[in-house]
């Protein structure tokens, strides 16, 4: 049986390792050992020997001047955690939030084949309200969960998402492409996107997109109500705190790059 003084050990040495993993991660580039054993505090030998088991693991690796850089296998581990992520879960405490403050539907949306899907939705409790179907397709034009998602794809992905000819719901609805993407620039600019009476008259919708580790806008969430409740007045600051909700599911994700400057590919 391990003696307690042997457990200690073990938790100690993997607190070691942690620490090297850690300095290497926050240098600036490649560094020499006697810079991450000064960095974590340990004697050059002792470091040498965890610089060893972990590049022997795949962790950490030594490049042509024999300076020490994190390795593929961190990333291969980072990968599989990134993998068992559902968006969906790591969502629902911001849309908790944003219910609670706003006592509005608040919805979250997948881009799932091409299709922009609703996975999870709150419905305000108040008599008058928006409603939203988990399972439906929302249309991406129509929107402002596709808008805030349109904005930051390229014109390939564009044409692949959008039809020929964008169906009309109300007289506001953007019915062409060269309308909605004149508001794409906006949409970047503030990290919001709005649907003002276009999907259905008498509602207004505000939603921001939430991006995956690689940068990738995945899907959006949203806030919807009545233009009786969600006034013009009110759309900036709502759509702030709609963008910051979506900016935690977004880091939650592992996206931790400021967002793009520019249209990425999908």
């Amino acid at each position: 049986m391990e003696s307690e003084s042997g457990k200690l050990a073990k938790f100690d040495a993997v607190d070691r390792a942690v620490a090297i993993l850690a300095a290497l991660g926050s240098a600036g580039g490649p560094s020499s050992l006697s810079q991450i054993a000064r960095k974590v505090g340990l004697s050059q030998p002792t470091t040498s020997r965890y610089l060893s088991s972990l590049v022997g693991h795949g962790y950490l690796e030594r490049d042509e001047s024999g300076l020490y850089v994190l390795g593929i296998g961190l990333y291969l581990l980072g990968q599989k955690a990134l993998q068992h992520r559902d968006v969906r879960n790591l969502a629902r405490p911001q849309l908790e939030l944003l219910h609670q403050r706003y006592n509005e539907t608040v919805s979250l949306a997948l881009w799932v084949h091409n299709e922009l899907v609703v996975i999870d939705c709150i419905e305000a409790t108040q008599a008058l309200k928006q409603g939203a179907t988990v399972g439906l397709p929302n249309p991406w034009h129509a929107s402002s969960l596709g808008k805030s998602i349109l904005a930051w794809l390229d014109e390939t992905t564009l044409d692949i998402l959008l039809p020929k000819t964008l169906d009309t719901f109300t007289k506001n609805t953007l019915s062409t492409k060269p309308l909605l993407e004149a508001q794409f620039q906006a949409i970047r600019s503030r990290g919001f996107a709005v649907d003002d009476e276009e999907s259905s008259l008498g509602g207004r919708c505000i939603g921001a997109p939430v991006f995956n580790a690689s940068g990738r806008p995945m899907a959006a969430i949203s806030i919807s109500g009545p233009i009786s409740r969600i006034v013009s007045d009110e759309v900036a600051s709502i759509g702030n705190v709609v963008a910051a909700s979506a900016n935690e599911i977004s880091r939650a994700l592992g996206y931790q790059k400021p967002l793009p400057l520019r249209p990425v590919m999908a």
